[in-house]
């Protein structure tokens, strides 16, 4: 008689083998996954400031020189002024010529918000920018409210020099001044290429910077204290931000202290930051993206930061 075929089902023992296996290869799959992400993210970001190169270059083609890191003018009486960032004058050139066409500086600051003013009749100040935007620092876009209402933030900051940045920092600019160790984004600054002796791919023109969550003022685009970044410490460094008192979130990421408790007091300093591993890509003079370590000695790091310091570089 022949003899009836019988089901094989698995024991206990090999579904747990098949498991552990399965186990085992989401752990070596996932860690080449997320260094996949990493570089397409590092990638974007070393895009988008090619990008912001390209429109640093196109505005210094029109205007004969490189837009002010912030343009200060006061008009009307003592408490009014137009003010306005290098961010905002290269809108044009990163194809928001129709965004740029908004600015009106004779609203006296009120366009930047002072007094608040709805996004709508301030559309600059509460604009999103992708260019401006870098995946490895994924944050919701939501206006910062804090004081001053309707602030979109960005995560590329131009480079100030070594600070503190203060209210009465370089004005008008002088590239030869010994108040700061200029950066090529001053108060009401016009560097121009002549200026820039160090040689344009010795001088960083744009870093990156990280945002946290909540009403955190670094990284706002259009108000003097938020697109600006110093190069008093090297990137991603442990020492925490000097910010206004209130107005930054600090995280592991990105740390921050309060102090000073206005703009008239205003002493700022900022590090360039990323949530790239070991260090943080940054705009050169000439329109390339190098990425910088944060293990850079603080010296070569400070000569990059100068456009006419003369300074030799070291093996960094």
């Amino acid at each position: 008689m022949p003899r009836s075929a019988g089901r094989h089902a698995f024991t206990l023992i090999e579904l747990l083998v098949v498991i552990a296996i399965i186990a085992v290869l989401i752990g070596l799959l996932l860690p080449a996954v997320q260094k996949v992400r990493e570089a397409a993210a590092r990638a974007k970001c070393g895009s988008n400031l090619k990008q912001l190169g390209l429109a640093l270059h196109g505005y210094n083609d029109a205007e004969g020189s490189f837009p002010s890191g912030y343009y200060w003018q006061q008009i009307w009486t003592n408490t009014d002024s137009d003010e306005s960032t290098w961010i905002t004058h290269i809108l044009p050139y990163i194809e928001q010529d129709n965004l740029s066409k908004t600015y009106n500086g004779n609203l006296s600051g009120h366009w930047f918000g002072e007094p608040a003013v709805d996004p709508l009749v301030d559309p600059i100040r509460g604009a999103f920018l992708q260019v401006f935007q870098c995946p490895s620092n994924p944050m919701p876009n939501v206006l910062v409210n804090f004081a001053f209402p309707y602030y979109a933030r960005g995560n590329y900051v131009g480079n100030n020099g070594i600070g503190p940045m203060t209210v009465a920092q370089v004005a008008p600019f002088d590239p030869k001044s010994t108040v700061v160790v200029p950066g090529v984004f001053m108060q009401n600054s016009k560097l121009q290429v002549a200026n820039v002796t160090d040689g344009m791919s010795n001088t960083v023109f744009v870093a990156e910077l990280l945002r946290s969550a909540g009403d955190d003022f670094r990284g706002v685009m259009h108000y003097p204290e938020g697109p600006l970044y110093q190069h008093n410490r090297t990137p991603n460094s442990g020492t925490p931000d000097e910010f206004r008192t209130g107005m930054c979130n600090s995280t592991p990421q990105a740390p921050c202290i309060g102090t000073y408790p206005d703009w008239s007091t205003r002493k700022v300093i900022l590090s360039a930051r990323s949530m790239h591993t070991s260090g943080v890509n940054v705009l050169m003079g000439d329109g390339s993206v190098r990425f910088v370590r944060n293990s850079i000695s603080l010296q070569t790091w400070q000569a990059l930061s100068s456009f006419n310091g003369g300074e030799v570089f070291s093996g960094d």
